[in-house]
């Protein structure tokens, strides 16, 4: 395994990203913490141990968040429920949290909130956010209603009939700015796993993608709706630690799509469930050098999409926030005729509509010539393509589409620039001759230079 950092890349428009008040601007790259071997305690020592400063103020800003929408005693009552799940799948996940919060103590004993709990609790809660924050349970009298999520971009596609390449899988984060912006980056070798590379902010387990050098690639994107009347959402297994233990143990992405369905042997006979209880509605895009998925789920319901589902011309696949799947499968593994549209589709999300064709148009236009430098370009993309694959532009003498939001690289949140939204980050991962990965801290289009790079043993 092998980094390469270029010193005059970098992001600089990110220093002008809006952060919370009393908070350090966002550095111009992700901070690369090299290859971190060992336990997963180990693991998670290093993590924060290297980057204490960088764990803190992510886990300052969303405790402070969750305390101040659910409050101080809801979110000491969730903890322990988000907990019980990881450690039904994995225990290793625990410790590696345990490892984090060690390796940070110092930083996060002098937080402000260290107090309110544990350096321990304060990991824990990072490693739920996207959970307790945008797939809040909705069947518990003490919480509010859901908001509403945030959204991604991002495609696989393989072989040589779309690609210069046997497999490409790419993916734009689109949220809000802070914290996700203190990021750090690294390649884990966890003893008795699989190595893998993982660009995450600060103390949480994964980020938006994740890839293992077996050449899987697990990929999430927020799925469709919450159907508060359909429970939709649970007390499960957050995916930022979801993705480390599938990443150390898939073989495949066959075998990764039934970790994230299925759950494991382990998982189903700690809980006497036959499939894994996840946290809510969630897309994944898993794929490695022979296939590739989109995986459309709630919270214990999953349907799989597959290449020519949605008309594609090849083996490639687009995930954006919505679901198409006519069918699902149950929490015991059961198919039933309950569409996984009910939690989502065009018609409730026509933003993320927007954006599915939009890079459909891309890969078809592109067919055949999909390298790393065209996935890049794709990825910083301000256009749109209609469902017949015309481009659209903005009118001359407008703002660009991308202030609206409903692009692959958004700036959403005001014209000229309010600086808040966007992706936080872009990731392009490339199976050749060699598997490298590639990627960006904040919007894309923004970067300057070469993306940073790995080189990981595939």
């Amino acid at each position: 395994m092998q980094a390469f950092l270029a010193d005059d890349s970098g992001n600089p428009s990110a220093q002008h990203y809006q952060v919370s008040e009393g908070y350090p601007a966002f550095a111009p790259k992700a901070r690369f913490l090299g290859t971190l071997a060992g336990s997963w305690f180990d693991i998670g020592f290093q993590v924060g141990s290297q980057a204490g400063d960088l764990v803190r103020w992510v886990a300052d800003i969303w405790w402070r968040d969750h305390v101040e929408e659910f409050g101080l005693d809801d979110t000491r009552k969730a903890l322990p429920l988000y907990e019980e799940q990881i450690a039904a799948l994995d225990e290793g996940l625990i410790q590696f949290m345990q490892g984090v919060a060690q390796g940070a103590d110092r930083e996060l004993r002098a937080s402000p909130y260290a107090q309110a709990c544990s350096p321990y609790h304060k990991v824990l809660n990072t490693n739920i956010y996207d959970a307790w924050s945008w797939r809040h349970p909705t069947h518990l009298p003490w919480k509010k209603d859901p908001a509403q999520g945030p959204g991604c971009s991002s495609f696989a596609s393989l072989g040589t009939g779309p690609n210069a390449a046997e497999m490409i899988a790419a993916h734009n984060r689109h949220c809000p700015l802070n914290p996700k912006c203190y990021q750090l980056s690294y390649m884990g070798q966890p003893t008795g796993g699989h190595a893998f590379w993982v660009l995450t902010p600060g103390g949480a387990g994964s980020g938006c993608q994740i890839v293992n050098a077996r050449g899987v690639s697990i990929i999430l994107n927020a799925g469709g709706d919450q159907h508060r009347q359909m429970g939709a959402n649970a007390f499960g297994v957050s995916w930022f630690l979801l993705f480390l233990h599938v990443a150390a143990q898939a073989n495949s992405a066959a075998e990764a799509i039934a970790m994230l369905t299925e759950g494991t042997p382990q998982y189903r006979a700690n809980t006497g469930r036959n499939s894994l209880l996840r946290t809510g509605t969630w897309n994944f895009l898993v794929s490695d050098r022979r296939e590739c998925a989109v995986v459309e789920t709630s919270c214990d319901r999953y349907a799989i999409r597959r290449p020519g589902d949605m008309g594609e011309l090849g083996n490639y696949l687009v995930m954006t926030n919505h679901n198409y799947c006519d069918h699902s499968f149950d929490w015991d593994n059961q198919c039933t005729d309950l569409p996984m549209t009910r939690f989502g589709n065009e018609e409730t999300n026509p933003g993320s509509a927007v954006r599915f064709w939009t890079l459909m148009g891309d890969l078809r236009h592109n067919y055949g010539q999909l390298d790393r430098r065209r996935a890049m370009e794709i990825m910083c993309g301000h256009h749109q393509h209609d469902r017949q694959g015309l481009r659209l532009e903005a009118v001359a003498g407008e703002p660009g589409l991308h202030y609206g939001g409903d692009v692959t690289c958004p700036h959403s949140g005001g014209y000229p620039d309010v600086w808040k939204f966007g992706s936080a980050d872009s990731k392009v991962a490339v199976h050749g001759e060699d598997l490298r990965v590639y990627w960006t801290l904040g919007r894309p289009c923004e970067w300057q230079g070469a993306w940073d790079e790995v080189l990981l043993d595939g």
